[in-house]
Parts: C-alpha cells; structure tokens; sequence
C-alpha cells in the first residue's frame, strides 16, 4: 500500500503527464471554418462552427467567464491548416480542470507546490563562479526581498548544492495562500511553476509584481549568462524562451480569471447583505 504522500506524488505525477500528453497528440487538421462562444445558464462554452468543444473525457467544454470563453475561443481560431495542440495552453489547462484525471484536491496541488519550494530556481547562487554570483544577487535579490516583504518570511538561499532550509511559519504561510485559489486557479499555477521552475517567480508574477517574459529571462539566468560567455544556437534559445512565457501567460490568465470571478461573488455577496 502506498503511504498518502507517494499517493500524493503519484497524483501530481499523472496531472504533469496530462498537461504533457497534448504534446504527444497527432497532429491533425483543422476540421472547422469558425469558432464562437455561447453561454449557457451561468457558463460558457465554446462552439466549433456547430459542434461544441468537448473535453479528453468527453465533457461539454465550458468556463466561468466570458473573457476566458473569448481567449480560448482565440486560440482555436489561431490555428492554421494543422491544429497545433501542443500550443494549446489555456485548452490545456482548462480540460485538466474540468477531466482532473489525477482526481486530485487543491490539498494535493498545494502539497507538492510546498515540496517543490526548497528546490526554487532563484534559491540556488552559485559557489564556483563569482561573476555569475554576483549577476544572481543583482537579478534576485529584488524577487527575494519583494517575497519576503509580500508575506512576512525570512528565506535563506544556497549556495551549494543542499536545498536551503524553510521553516515551519514559512510553509504554513505558503499553504494559507495556495489554499486561497480555487482548483483552476491553483492547477494553472503548479503548470507556471513548473515552467519557471520557481514558486517564487511564479508568486511574483501573480502580484504583478514583474510579467512573464521577465520572469522567464530571471527563470533562465544562468543559461543566458553561459550563452552569453559561449554563444548560442540560432532560434532554439529565443524559441525555448516564447514557449515558456506562453505557458507562464497562460497560467496567469486562467489565475487572473479566477481571482476576479471571486471578487465578484464577494462583491455580490456584499451588495445583498446591505440592501
């Protein structure tokens, strides 16, 4: 029998494979001439010239908002002759919300979201070559200071290879706030951290408090900085770097969703107990 936290592993090892899969899919052509949006009582859907989109698992395809409808809606009309699923974020994103074929809780997301904070990229400085060390201290030490400052943390770094210690009240703080998103929300966000390899990155992006595309670039200092030293192979890195900021962008629109959905319920909540 396994324990509940290889469970839990497992789980969150099979919603990755999931976000993976679309990269495996066929490549196929487009089958239709237009796409729309439709609402359907407190949802919406998206409409292939006739036929409603439909989930991996064979669910109508549908969202909370009207804006996030649109986006997706977008991105299926992107798509030229072949449909390039492998793009596809917020289709992504949104069929594991609604599939979740891990069957997971937000409890698990958050857990391996907190697992996942002592290996955060912009922990690690390095401890061979100081002109890179002192580039990470430029590059990161403003996150670092903005993530303590922004929930009341103190957060030692490495310089090594050990994983930097966290403390108790830090993780404590950490699972309040994941706990805080709804399940589409706190999905989209285990996908952006995995792309930036960073909670903290990704938290930073959240507030607002830098965009995607800067994220990536701190994301990837390290490689930049090698590149810059030993050069770099034509397109591939530029290419690598737009595939990354589209997934950190996807996940933010999805987050952003969410979180203005929920202000909108208080919102309404508020106006009915005052009036």
């Amino acid at each position: 029998m396994l324990s509940t936290q290889l469970q839990r592993r497992f789980l969150l090892s099979s919603l990755r494979g999931d976000l993976r899969k679309v990269r495996c899919y066929a490549t196929k052509k487009r089958f239709y001439t237009r796409t729309d949006i439709v609402q359907n009582e407190n949802k919406w859907e998206v409409i292939l010239d006739h036929r409603k989109l439909k989930t991996p698992n064979g669910q109508v395809f549908n969202v909370d908002t009207e804006g996030l409808a649109r986006a997706v809606a977008a991105e299926w009309d992107a798509q030229q002759d072949i449909i390039a699923q492998p793009t596809m974020h917020l289709t992504a994103l949104c069929n594991t919300a609604l599939d979740n074929p891990g069957k997971l809780t937000k409890h698990d997301i958050a857990i391996h979201l907190l697992e996942y904070f002592s290996t955060d990229t912009i922990l690690f400085f390095s401890d061979e070559e100081k002109e890179l060390q002192l580039l990470q201290e430029e590059k990161w030490g403003p996150l670092l200071d903005w993530f303590e400052k922004r929930f009341g943390v103190r957060q030692e770094v490495s310089k090594d290879l050990q994983p930097p210690p966290v403390s108790t009240e830090t993780r404590a703080v950490l699972a309040r706030h994941f706990l805080s998103y709804d399940f589409p929300a706190l999905n989209a966000m285990n996908f952006g951290v995995e792309a930036l390899k960073s909670p903290i990155l990704m938290l930073a992006c959240v507030d607002k408090f830098i965009q995607a595309k800067e994220a990536v670039m701190l994301a990837r200092l390290e490689e930049e900085y090698q590149l810059q030293r030993w050069g770099r192979v034509p397109w591939a890195h530029e290419l690598n770097q737009v595939e990354l900021t589209a997934r950190v962008a996807a996940s933010l629109l999805i987050i952003q969703n969410s979180t203005e959905l929920h202000l909108e319920k208080i919102k309404k909540s508020h106006q009915i107990e005052h009036s």
